[in-house]
């Protein structure tokens, strides 16, 4: 049987999906932009399905926070949440807090769950980093193996509450990374070099040397991210509903 293009992948897994996740993968990956107005009647023709699902939909995204209110508006309207730069450094620190708590959880591995481990976490960088020095970089297959990265790393050290926390922010985490990390590159030799000692501190069992390292990358990836934005003439409230 053929392989499936990631473009047909992307279709299929769509197919399945509840309007609540179609709307936050639009919003993720930047197809609805920040500040962008979500009509339900308009939105229900895009998804090919009623207005319930959608208006639910738009409510569970302004409890999550990846909407807003829209200000100086005659009626009740909802847009996309904005991007801001403190917002993406709050972020980015929550996340290195989440995953610095997992780290922790190594000094109670034994040597051969750490070895497995470490293996795991160097197959998924050796990937992100092939991909990673393409040229050009496919974006996509380079977030989604970044990604990956990071999810070896918590499916084995975090906690189920900690998961379920991380769970939370990932999506708001992903808006900056796929709006603005293509801009860090074509270099991303420091990222390559985080997640390598991230590996060896785990393979070493030192908690506190994960945790610093896991810390360490999301502040790292703030600034990177931060210093590209700069580059741009505002980032501001990008978007800010109006």
């Amino acid at each position: 049987m053929p392989a499936r293009s990631p473009d047909k992948r992307r279709r299929v897994r769509q197919h399945g999906l509840t309007a609540y996740e179609k709307l936050r993968d639009l919003i993720v990956r930047g197809r609805l932009a920040p500040g962008a107005r979500l009509i339900e009647v308009e939105l229900a023709g895009v998804l090919g399905v009623s207005r319930t699902p959608v208006r639910e939909a738009i409510a569970r995204l302004v409890q999550d926070g990846l909407a807003v209110p829209a200000r100086r508006s005659a009626r009740t309207q909802v847009a996309v949440a904005p991007l801001t730069e403190a917002d993406l450094h709050e972020l980015y620190t929550i996340m290195g807090a989440l995953e610095g708590a997992a780290a922790t959880t190594v000094r109670a591995m034994t040597p051969p769950e750490r070895k497995a481990l470490a293996a795991q976490m160097t197959k998924a960088n050796d990937a992100f980093e092939r991909i990673g020095k393409g040229h050009p970089a496919d974006f996509v297959r380079l977030f989604e193996s970044h990604n990956a990265f990071h999810a070896v790393f918590v499916e084995r050290c975090a906690t189920r509450r900690l998961r379920a926390l991380i769970e939370q922010v990932r999506p708001h985490i992903d808006r900056y990374e796929f709006m603005y990390a293509g801009m860090v590159g074509p270099d991303y030799s420091e990222t390559f070099a985080e997640h390598r000692a991230i590996i060896r501190a785990i393979r070493s069992a030192g908690g506190g040397r994960a945790e610093q390292a896991v810390r360490a990358n999301w502040l790292n990836s703030a600034r990177r991210l931060s210093a590209a934005v700069s580059r741009l003439p505002s980032l501001g409230d990008f978007g800010a509903p109006v």
